[in-house]
């Protein structure tokens, strides 16, 4: 029996923790965080005797590492500027973590040798993207003797999508994700910088208002992953509803989105910081007034199986949870998170150090992700093509 200890009770812990205290496995679940009211909201919508609060700070060291000895298992689920902090109060207290961000952790370096040596598993981007939508492209690559190309496009969207941006925050924080620049994706077997916002190509699912995907990537394992492999072409993009990029570009040609700072009434103010206030009250998810939430995930891989040319396609579009009153984005994201854990506190996971799930979630442990999900209702549906024979 394991025990588990969740920080962040936003709006995806409080699914993780649920999640955790309905297992066999788990003795006892403690989620933790410095807002009280939102910890006393969470047991009483949990109710469930394994689980206790915590009201912490995950900014004091001391006392995080105090609190986190004698847990098999550390899910953070609190802002990703807190990552790489949580992992070091949980090498002090010799506490595994699964991280549901992923984007601070360096993909190598000094750390890696730091976790391996505190006798501890770090496993970093474990939600939806990156988390999910990785290990089925990384499981979609394991089919395949030659991989040729891979593509997937991820989105959380609101279910009815309202003027004048069509979207919502449905992951938490009050900032919307708004990254002019560039990123990395391989083109012709090179990997290259390209500008965040290009290559915007048409998406479209039946029953839902039609959608673009641009691109969005990360220097993510998978980017490194595909390069290991040899992959001609890798590009990872956003889905937003469709104009959600014409709106933006106008909004950054005007200089509304500007990260210089301007000079506004006697002070320095920069265009961005005040655009999201501004936006919040606009662009927040507010479940009690109504609001749901969709999450759209699409995965094509190609290359060479013996003889024949093939492509694997993945699908989801998952909804919330109008029974259990859980986000999509909780459900896909969470869920992920606390089966990965679980199978973490149970040893199922050896490998000790920075492993990334794309490369630990595979064989059996894929099956068994998947097979939970699905019993969560989060059905990804895989369709293989036989495309020719050499």
């Amino acid at each position: 029996m394991s025990k588990i200890m969740v920080l962040g009770c936003g709006l995806m812990g409080p699914t993780v923790a649920r999640d955790c205290v309905e297992s066999g496995e788990v003795s006892k679940v403690v989620i933790g965080d410095i807002d009280e009211k939102k910890l006393e909201k969470a047991k009483k919508s949990i109710a469930n005797p394994k689980l206790e609060t915590a009201k912490l700070s995950v900014t004091d060291h001391d006392g995080l590492v105090e609190r986190l000895k004698g847990f098999d298992v550390v899910v953070n689920a609190t802002a990703s500027r807190f990552a790489l902090g949580v992992l070091e109060a949980a090498m002090e207290a010799g506490v595994n973590v699964v991280d549901l961000s992923g984007g601070v952790y360096p993909l190598e370096g000094e750390i890696y040798g730091k976790v391996e040596a505190a006798g501890i598993t770090a496993i970093p981007g474990c939600g939806v993207d990156p988390g999910l939508i990785d290990i089925v492209s990384g499981y979609g690559m394991d089919l395949m003797d030659e991989v040729e190309g891979v593509y997937f496009a991820c989105g959380g969207l609101p279910k009815d999508p309202e003027p004048p941006l069509d979207y919502k925050i449905v992951f938490g924080g009050t900032r919307m994700p708004i990254r002019p620049g560039k990123v990395p994706v391989i083109l012709e077997g090179e990997r290259v910088q390209v500008d965040r916002y290009d290559d915007l190509e048409p998406v479209y699912l039946e029953g839902l208002k039609d959608m673009e995907a641009f691109y969005d990537g990360f220097p993510s394992s998978l980017l490194v992953l595909c390069e290991e492999r040899g992959v001609k072409t890798f590009k990872a993009k956003t889905i937003r509803y469709e104009g959600f990029v014409d709106k933006l570009m106008f909004l950054l040609d005007l200089g509304v989105i500007g990260d210089a700072p301007v000079e506004y009434g006697g002070q320095e103010i920069v265009p961005l910081d005040f655009f999201h206030e501004l936006i919040y009250p606009i662009v927040k998810f507010d479940e009690a007034e109504g609001d749901r939430d969709i999450t759209v995930l699409l995965v094509r891989v190609e290359g060479k199986k013996g003889d024949s040319e093939i492509a694997v396609n993945y699908e989801m579009v998952d909804y919330y949870d109008e029974e259990k009153g859980v986000t999509s984005m909780a459900k896909t994201t969470g869920y992920t998170a606390a089966l990965i854990a679980r199978m973490l506190a149970r040893g199922d996971i050896k490998e000790k150090g920075i492993h990334w799930p794309v490369r630990l979630i595979r064989g059996e442990l894929f099956d068994e992700l998947m097979k939970g999900l699905r019993e969560r209702g989060v059905e990804v549906i895989e369709n293989i093509l036989k495309i020719t024979d050499l």
